[in-house]
């Protein structure tokens, strides 16, 4: 076996393990904000956002009150994906400091699960999350709870249309971005 076919195998092996640790989810820190890496970190193959998928985020205020609860929700459409997985994370646009709090949406405590990574919460599907219910469609919710004070905020939301074949190779990955003005 040459070097580059022992290196493109090392690195293909590496992808398909770095994928199947994570099931449940990414870790925290790949909401692709503040110079955060995104799912496109690992699922690189496609181009980012591309057509004819795409990733709405609902609910989102266009200015918060204090402590006011929001009901957000994610939804990530691609005609051909077999699994789907989000990451989201709501921060202060100064500074990048945890803005309010989540928690997952009523409808889905068994889907979504929060994370941290220091002060910073995420929002993630979980291995039930990951489901696609309906054909080409998989949509999450995520309550956010309005910070008590501060400046403007900006949430930011990376999802995964999977092929469902377990490694990265197949995956399209789409990002967003949501900014919410102080009251």
């Amino acid at each position: 076996m040459s070097t580059v076919a022992a290196a493109l195998l090392a690195t293909s092996m590496k992808l398909v393990a770095s994928h199947a640790a994570y099931p449940g989810g990414a870790p925290p820190g790949f909401s692709g904000g503040f110079k955060e890496e995104s799912c496109h970190a690992c699922h690189f193959h496609q181009p980012l956002n591309a057509a004819p998928g795409k990733i709405t985020i609902d609910g989102v205020p266009a200015r918060y009150a204090p402590g006011a609860r929001y009901v957000i929700t994610v939804t990530l459409t691609r005609s051909d994906m077999k699994r789907a997985g989000f990451q989201l994370a709501a921060r202060f646009k100064d500074g990048g400091g945890q803005a309010g709090s989540l928690a997952p949406g009523n409808s889905d405590v068994s889907r979504v699960s929060i994370g941290r990574d220091g002060t910073v919460q995420y929002a993630n599907q979980n291995g039930a999350g990951s489901v696609v219910a309906e054909p080409g469609i998989a949509r999450w919710t995520v309550e956010w709870i309005a910070p008590a004070a501060g400046g403007p905020v900006v949430i930011h939301v990376a999802a995964n249309a999977a092929d469902g074949n377990e490694s990265a190779d197949g995956d399209y990955i789409y990002t967003a971005s949501a900014d919410i003005v102080p009251p």
